[in-house]
């Protein structure tokens, strides 16, 4: 993402940023314009027989209430296409590279090769770059700097306890993910592995049919294509079923969070 040779990839990169923490700034401003409209229309007499309703105060904090989603979404779908140039990029590269490795090794990997197998991986990692790349750029650091900002916010607004029930709920979230996905991993591992040999089974028979056809060998070719796709299914059910006890977790992890602070809000509007 940060190539010495392409100053423009750079520039991309860096507006993307900005406009990643453009977003991250209004769509922390939401919540309050929302306040601050609610509050003003308390405290008019009448909107019905008010003269000159539609450009009061709070008229116009709605306006700019509606004007922060709409700049946070802009924002983001921006960042998204500005930033998209940059991951195509790499990912060019990356899979260029990939192909010269690929012709520059010996005759002896040619000739037992995998063809169904390699395409698949070649396939798989050059996808998964643009995931990388966006993951590290705009979840990662961003997500601590919301974080603390909201954090930051509670704290000064509501109390240090509301900004402690903030932080300790992601680092809570965080462990969670972090464990439940190193359980999971080896599921999804398999998972790969079979469908890389399925599909180097299935490319590969396919590729020597006139071999196949010759020994009569097509039974024998399903069967053992068949015990592959089983192994996949096995593992892509683990993989399903963990997944949803990841999310069932985290969501778990926001409601009780969220369930705690509407309790901390009630008691403090009884006292």
């Amino acid at each position: 993402i940060w190539p010495r040779d392409k100053p423009a990839l750079k520039v991309r990169v860096v507006t993307a940023v900005g406009l990643l923490f453009g977003a991250k700034l209004l769509n922390v401003q939401v919540p309050f314009f929302f306040k601050y409209a609610v509050d003003s229309y308390s405290k008019l007499p009448d909107l019905a027989t008010t003269e000159g309703a539609l450009i009061t105060g709070a008229t116009a904090l709605l306006l700019g209430y509606g004007a922060a989603r709409i700049g946070a979404s802009l924002f983001n779908e921006l960042r998204n296409a500005v930033f998209a140039k940059v991951a195509q990029s790499s990912i060019r590269r990356v899979a260029r590279r990939t192909f010269l490795h690929l012709h520059s090794l010996d005759l002896s990997y040619h000739v037992s090769r995998h063809t169904g197998a390699m395409s698949r991986a070649v396939d798989r990692g050059t996808r998964g770059i643009n995931f990388i790349l966006s993951a590290l750029v705009f979840n990662v650091f961003p997500t601590f700097f919301e974080v603390g900002l909201v954090a930051g916010i509670l704290t000064y607004r509501c109390g240090l306890s509301y900004g402690l029930l903030t932080v300790g709920t992601i680092g809570v979230y965080t462990l969670y993910t972090l464990a439940m996905t190193q359980w999971r991993t080896k599921f999804r591992v398999r998972m790969n592995n079979a469908d890389n040999e399925s599909g180097s089974k299935a490319i590969d028979s396919l590729i020597n049919y006139e071999t196949v056809k010759l020994f009569n060998n097509e039974a024998y070719e399903a069967d053992e294509y068949d015990k592959v796709l089983a192994r996949y299914e096995d593992a892509s059910l683990k993989t399903v079923t963990s997944l949803s006890a990841l999310n069932f977790g985290q969501n778990a992890i926001f409601g009780v969070s969220l369930t705690a602070v509407m309790l901390m809000a009630s008691h403090g509007i009884h006292q």
